[in-house]
């Protein structure tokens, strides 16, 4: 059996959604395919959106229509502007939000706009355009087939996905789903060179396990901000939290009393007890001993690579960062590692404020495939096949941001594809959002890209 689109859009992270919106309110028959709808949208390292040159790009979705900055507004737990002492260009708004509240919404609003459909299916394969339906054929595990002119690949990480901790290693996109092994070979198959990447997520805590006394409290804003263009004169008004109850009496020093209820985070070091550990365990990490095949991102490097690389450094703060208003899992910020669980779980206790803390999640790497530089143009469209677009870490990135913002243009311009339109094409001096995407298509990335303010 098979169904015909105007756009078909692979994966619902971040780019995903953008492009499946953009493309629908743009009036084309679009279909959103995703592995798990559970998962649409889902935060799968920190629950934070925006910071440096990351709280621009936000700013820019939102204000030609995107869906990430509102989003976000309404599911923060925390928000607040960063580097307030330095100049205008490098401030940035940077909000926590709740991981299972900002998934539900982004839900949500996609299953209420018009000409969008969402299924839950893995697509197995992808065919080029033939001479007979001039349209691309996507494939699911099913054998059901779903036909468009356009085509949009947001993969993520789920390319030929591996998560490793210590000598143990799986399949998978992320923690607990599968790869997308055959969309790889087709890729390949089609001409399209692939590189291999990776990235990493650090264990979760307890709360309730955590001696906050011995912390050092990261408050939100006191005064009213967000991600969204909102207009008082037009009745727009900055939107409360989802959340309207007290927030979870696990973390102490909660801000009930200001324009928002919000939620703590803190911070605390490692000790030289945590660098010994590391050292002690580096002929058994994953990064050094050769099973990580992969490149990481230089400027989030795992824990065990600051170590490593800044030796002479005594101690590397870590953001205890709560993931949601009714849950006690807490992320810690900077401690991205694959070393083996018995290695965190010693390394962590090692801090005073985490001596009797619980692990609810251990930390892992994913290594996947990327298609190498230089095969997108400025509209997000490959060279080697019209109609075909890709956005998000299929393109090298990192980072929600950095995806959202090439979801929506790959969606604009998917949209005007089809209909016959000139493609929508920022300028280095027009956006920060064209400043990420001349990056990806005029320089070779070696490792997973991010935006910074420097990039501008």
């Amino acid at each position: 059996m098979q169904t015909r689109y105007d756009v078909i859009v692979v994966g619902a992270g971040h780019a995903g959604c953008e492009a499946a919106h953009a493309a629908a309110r743009l009036g084309c028959r679009t279909l959103l395919l995703t592995i798990d709808l559970d998962k649409l949208a889902h935060m799968s390292c920190n629950p934070s959106i925006g910071g440096p040159a990351k709280g621009h790009l936000v700013r820019e979705i939102d204000a030609l229509g995107g869906l990430m900055g509102r989003i976000t507004d309404r599911s923060a737990i925390q928000i607040r502007l960063l580097n307030e002492s330095k100049g205008p260009a490098v401030q940035s708004l940077r909000a926590q939000c709740d991981k299972r509240l900002y998934a539900r919404l982004m839900k949500e609003t996609l299953e209420r706009v018009p000409n969008l459909d969402l299924r839950q299916a893995m697509v197995e394969r992808i065919a080029p355009p033939n001479a007979d339906t001039q349209c691309f054929t996507v494939t699911t595990h099913t054998g059901w087939r779903y036909l468009a002119p356009a085509v949009i690949l947001t993969t993520g990480t789920f390319l030929r996905g591996r998560a490793i901790t210590g000598e143990a290693m799986w399949g998978a996109g992320r923690a607990g789903e599968a790869p997308a092994m055959a969309l790889s070979e087709d890729l390949a198959a089609l001409g399209f060179p692939l590189v291999r990447l990776k990235t990493g997520t650090p264990p979760r805590l307890a709360a309730a396990t955590i001696d906050f006394s011995l912390t050092e409290l990261q408050p939100g804003s006191d005064t009213p901000l967000s991600f969204g263009h909102y207009y008082p004169e037009l009745g727009e008004t900055i939107p409360p939290p989802e959340y309207h109850g007290p927030p979870a009496p696990i973390y102490p020093h909660p801000q009930l009393d200001g324009w928002r209820p919000q939620l703590p985070c803190y911070q605390v070091h490692t000790t030289p007890e945590f660098h010994a550990i590391i050292r002690e365990n580096l002929h058994r990490a994953p990064l050094f001993s050769g099973i990580i095949e992969g490149v990481g991102p230089r400027y989030c490097p795992s824990i065990e690579d600051k170590i490593v690389r800044f030796a002479d450094k005594e101690r590397h703060g870590l953001f205890l960062e709560p993931e949601g208003w009714t849950t006690s899992e807490v992320y810690v910020q900077g401690c991205n590692t694959s070393l083996p669980e018995d290695v965190q779980w010693a390394m962590l206790r090692s801090i005073p404020a985490l001596r009797n803390v619980e692990l609810m999640r251990i930390g892992y790497a994913i290594e996947y495939d990327a298609v190498a530089t230089g095969e997108i143009t400025a509209d997000m469209q490959t060279h080697r096949l019209r109609g075909l677009f890709f956005a998000g870490q299929i393109n090298g990135t990192t980072g929600y941001e950095e995806a959202a913002a090439q979801g929506l243009m790959a969606g604009i311009n998917a949209a005007h594809y089809v209909q016959g339109k000139p493609p929508v094409v920022l300028g280095r001096a027009e956006a920060y959002i064209g400043v990420l995407i001349d990056d990806l298509t005029t320089k070779e990335i070696r490792e997973p890209y991010r935006m910074f303010t420097s990039r501008a």
